[in-house]
């Protein structure tokens, strides 16, 4: 089926009179994939790509409005203990850090008292970490940048994360390794990082790894990092900046919201996301935000979500029963099936993204998304269209969106995008 559409592209260049015609024969089949959707469990692919890591310190936080004081509180201390709480320390064997109180993160988490910081010491820590109501603005780092490795246990318990911030507030989660893969197939781990029933967090500079099933599968677990979920009726709250998140199997990040109530809140810039590549075992998504979320999606690099057979997509970043709130710019989306995705959403802002050499779109809007305001994009040389909008309206050129400056060679409907110089 990719062969077949790579021909359809080509018609599309050449011939204006067939573009409509043929464009709706590949939309027929093609529909967003959201993280809890449907799940297809589907044989191990063989060509899982390798990532190479980023620099620590390369982005300077203090544009995303984290206090410069709460970041000088990160890291390792000359003293054991300081106004604001004590120092608790962890050596899995005791070789780094002889004068270690703790064994295990869990451990120290439970004996923590609010406020205090929890140095992780180099080593790997098989286990699941759960910070619970009562222990608000914790602390947890690794000595080391990434030698501290959270590690998927080979049984995991419900809900199957990692870590998971459920009811705590303001922890920050920073420099560690959190790696799986699950111990077994289907539903073996869900998780990287969860946030959870109304929890806060400060999620950076960590590498979220191998958060899939054993082996590889199209089950439709496997997310880096969750913030809130619809179906729990949960929601949390989230920075999560500057971290390298790959190797996953339903998606990077997911902030998904509820219908009415608190809603789920994150500021999602800075990361490095990677999917697997071309594989027909699962849709992948980089970034998902949906079903009511808030976030502000900024200045990432997501690349080589893709889907290899004809029924759904993968979205570099995907807008998915969306309201206004949202807001999408300044990101760097490149080689997915589709850059930006916008399904059943409305109000949101898309503007001022990078988005090149897609196996379709570099932006999309569905038929059933009105009042988005997409702007300042630029999108070249993806395989569709640069610009493609399939709503009615009274938007720009019949559409039921406004698109404002944006850049681009290819589109469904004239008057969506100007071409690139």
């Amino acid at each position: 089926m990719r062969a077949v559409r790579t021909v359809v592209v080509v018609t599309v260049v050449m011939s204006g009179v067939a573009m409509t015609s043929l464009r709706g024969q590949v939309a027929a089949s093609r529909e967003a994939a959201p993280f809890d959707g449907e799940a297809t469990a589907l044989p191990l692919p063989s060509n899982i790509l390798p990532t190479i890591l980023f620099l620590l310190g390369e982005i300077d936080l203090s544009s995303l409005g984290v206090p410069a004081s709460e970041l000088a509180t990160v890291g390792p201390t000359a003293s054991p203990s300081s106004s604001d709480g004590s120092m608790l320390i962890v050596d899995d064997d005791y070789l780094d850090c002889p004068n270690a109180q703790f064994t295990s993160v869990q451990a120290a988490v439970t004996a923590a008292a609010p406020g205090d910081r929890i140095k992780v010491c180099r080593g790997t820590y098989i286990e699941q970490v759960t910070i619970p109501p009562g222990k608000d603005n914790l602390t947890l780092f690794s000595e080391g940048a990434l030698q501290a490795v959270i590690k998927a246990p080979p049984v995991m318990t419900d809900p199957k994360a990692i870590v998971r911030i459920s009811g705590a507030h303001n922890i920050t989660l920073r420099h560690f390794t959190i790696a799986g893969p699950g111990g077994t197939g289907c539903d073996s781990i869900r998780y990287g990082v969860r946030v959870d029933e109304g929890g806060s967090a400060l999620i950076t500079d960590n590498h979220i790894t191998e958060i899939h099933d054993t082996p590889f599968s199209g089950c439709q677990n496997g997310v880096g990092v969750l913030i809130g979920r619809n179906f729990e009726a949960t929601t949390g709250v989230a920075t999560v900046v500057h971290n390298l998140i790959d190797r996953y199997q339903k998606g990077g990040i997911v902030v998904d919201g509820r219908a009415s109530g608190p809603r789920s809140n994150a500021e999602v810039a800075f990361n490095e996301i990677v999917g697997i590549g071309a594989t027909p075992i699962i849709a992948q998504n980089g970034i998902q935000v949906s079903r009511n979320a808030i976030a502000n999606v900024h200045h990432n690099k997501v690349s080589r979500n893709n889907y290899a057979l004809p029924t759904f997509s993968s979205e570099a970043i995907l807008l998915f029963q969306e309201n206004p709130g949202t807001t999408v710019h300044h990101n760097d989306i490149f080689l997915n099936d589709d850059g930006i995705g916008l399904f059943t959403t409305n109000g949101t802002e898309v503007s001022h993204n990078a988005s090149a050499q897609n196996d379709f779109d570099g932006v999309f809007a569905d038929t059933d998304t009105s009042g988005n305001t997409i702007s300042y994009n630029r999108a070249q040389q993806n395989h569709l269209f640069d610009c493609e909008d399939d709503s009615t309206g009274g938007g720009t050129a019949g559409t039921a969106n406004f698109w404002i400056k944006d850049l681009g060679d290819t589109e469904n409907r004239a008057g969506l995008c100007k071409s690139t110089p």
